[in-house]
C-alpha cells in the first residue's frame, strides 16, 4: 500500500484499459485535460451527417396511423393520425393518461389509434412510432408485467399477416407529436376530424403529403 506503488497500478491500469480500446470519449468527460499523463490519444468523435426524414404515404387501399407520446413531470399524453393513400387527414386524437411510463405510454398511443381506425371501419394498417422498444415488444415480445395486457389487445386487434408496425424518426413524426403535447395541455380526449384540424396542425399534414422532408441531425 505504498503511495507511489497504488499511483503506478492506476497507471498501469489505465493505459491497458486504453491499449484494449474499453475507453470512450464520455468516460473522460471533465477530465480530457489529464488523458496525456497516462498516454492516452482521445479523439472528438465526428457527429453523424444530417439526414433527410420523409413521411411515406400508405399502398393504395391502405391506411396509416402515426402515433406518439408526451411525458412531462411524470404525467403522460398521447396523441395520433389516420392518413389515407394520398396523405389526406382521416381523423386525428389527442389523449390524457396521467401517471404512466414512457413505454406504456407508447404502446397505449398505438392502442388507442387502433381502436379508432376500427371504430372508423379501416382495415389494412400501417402502424408507425417512433418508439423502437414499443415496436419491439409489439413483434418480438417481452416487457415488464405492467404492459402485457396492452399488448395482448394490441395483437388481438392487428392482423400481422395484412398490418404493418414500423417505426419513423421523430422528425418524421411530427403531426402525432403536437397532438401528444396537446394532450398534455388539455388533459382530456379529444378527436378533430378533417375540417376541424388546427391551421399548425394542418400545414404539418401538408409538408408530409407533397413529401417534404425533415432534417434529422442539426
Amino acid at each position: 500500500m505504498e503511495p507511489r506503488r497504488i499511483i503506478w497500478r492506476v497507471y498501469h491500469t489505465i493505459s491497458l484499459l486504453h491499449t484494449c480500446r474499453l475507453f470512450r470519449h464520455n468516460h473522460w468527460r471533465g477530465d480530457m485535460d489529464i488523458t496525456p499523463l497516462f498516454g492516452v490519444i482521445i479523439t472528438t468523435p465526428s457527429p453523424p451527417p444530417p439526414t433527410l426524414v420523409f413521411w411515406r404515404t400508405p399502398p393504395v387501399g391502405s391506411y396509416k396511423i402515426n402515433t406518439d407520446g408526451c411525458v412531462k413531470d411524470g404525467v403522460a399524453s398521447s396523441g395520433g393520425i389516420i392518413r389515407d393513400s394520398s396523405g389526406q387527414c382521416i381523423r386525428t386524437f389527442f389523449s390524457f393518461y396521467g401517471d404512466c411510463t414512457i413505454l406504456e405510454e407508447e404502446l397505449r398511443a398505438i392502442l388507442d389509434g387502433i381502436i379508432l381506425a376500427q371504430r372508423l371501419g379501416l382495415s389494412v394498417l400501417w402502424v408507425e412510432s417512433d418508439s423502437t422498444l414499443a415496436i419491439h415488444c409489439i413483434t418480438k415480445g417481452g416487457g415488464p408485467w405492467h404492459i402485457q395486457a396492452t399488448l395482448r389487445h394490441i395483437r388481438h386487434l392487428l392482423a400481422m399477416d395484412r398490418d404493418t408496425i414500423t417505426h419513423i424518426f421523430r422528425e418524421g413524426n411530427q403531426v402525432a407529436d403536437l397532438l401528444a403535447s396537446e394532450g398534455w395541455d388539455r388533459r382530456y380526449y379529444y378527436e378533430y376530424s378533417p375540417q376541424d384540424l388546427p391551421r399548425r396542425h394542418r400545414s404539418l399534414v401538408q409538408i408530409d403529403r407533397f413529401g417534404l422532408p425533415t432534417v434529422r441531425g442539426l
